[in-house]
């Protein structure tokens, strides 16, 4: 396990460090923001992000990068799918053609508070 996550924001800050050590509980607040309380259980740590496709994936987001990286620094916390690809109907064997490639629910920003 790595000792920090990481999270690329597209906001002002650029990125966010957060010792995996100290995480104590992560959990989904509203369709656009994640918290993950510290251990010493005063302080928290807020994400904001866009609405993912699927519910909770920002949650399984960051503990697969908890899990991610072995005997590392540090390991980034890949955002899941906001809309997936679209293909063209399909329409014979071969190449298919993609009309709408993914998007992804980045980061946007971070906040951190005294509970």
């Amino acid at each position: 396990m790595a000792q920090f996550i990481k999270f690329a924001l597209t906001g002002a800050q650029e990125e966010i460090l957060i010792p995996i050590s100290e995480i104590a509980n992560v959990q989904t607040v509203t369709t656009t923001s994640t918290k993950i309380e510290l251990a010493n259980g005063t302080k928290k740590f807020t994400i904001t992000h866009l609405v993912p496709l699927v519910a909770n994936s920002i949650v399984l987001a960051i503990f697969d990068a908890m899990k991610a990286n072995p005997g590392g620094v540090v390991s980034t916390v890949v955002p899941p799918l906001k809309t997936a690809q679209a293909p063209a109907a399909q329409t014979g064997s071969g190449r298919q053609v993609i009309t709408a490639q993914p998007t992804y629910a980045t980061f946007t920003s971070s906040a951190y508070a005294n509970v």
